[in-house]
């Protein structure tokens, strides 16, 4: 019996600090915030317009390795062994052009993707860091000593501060 009185006390000063953590717990949707900022729409366009840029030059490039395939393709198809060996300073040409042409497709894509992973740290950090400062600064006004983000939580009994965010953003 005095086992279970001491449990129960126990449950009670737990349950009483967990009460008084859940005052101290916020809960933001950033994916929310940023698809409703405006700067970050912008950022978008610029980091699209910028895919689409690259993507069609890769297409261009790739489509070249094609044509180079069916060209050496449809010259030696049917044709004997001794044709072939014919055509071999022909066939080596071809083959060291599209080995430079890959090697360029390779080299373009590689520099394409350095240019992207930039200029999308140079768009939306400024962003992120404008909606970090404004959780803080909500986080902040509201007493709340531990803010995390909504969509990763199965339950909170946190106060959501999302609207509050927008609100300091100037997000409608």
């Amino acid at each position: 019996m005095k086992n279970l009185k001491l449990f129960v006390a126990f449950s009670f000063i737990l349950l009483g600090s967990f009460a008084v953590s859940a005052q101290d717990f916020g809960v933001v949707n950033v994916e929310e915030v940023l698809s409703s900022f405006p700067e970050k729409t912008s950022a978008d366009a610029q980091l699209d317009a910028l895919v689409q840029k690259h993507q069609a030059e890769i297409k261009k490039q790739q489509d070249a390795l094609l044509a180079i395939e069916t060209e050496v393709q449809s010259k030696t198809e049917g044709k004997s062994q001794a044709e072939i060996q014919g055509m071999m300073t022909e066939l080596e040409a071809k083959q060291k052009d599209y080995m430079t042409k890959q090697q360029a497709l390779v080299t373009y894509q590689q520099a394409a993707a350095k240019e992207l992973g930039e200029k999308e740290n140079t768009l939306l950090k400024p962003i992120e860091d404008k909606v970090k400062a404004s959780i803080n600064k909500v986080a902040a006004a509201k007493g709340l000593k531990y803010v995390m983000e909504k969509s990763i939580l199965l339950y909170s009994n946190g106060t959501d501060i999302t609207a509050d965010v927008k609100k300091d953003l100037g997000i409608k």
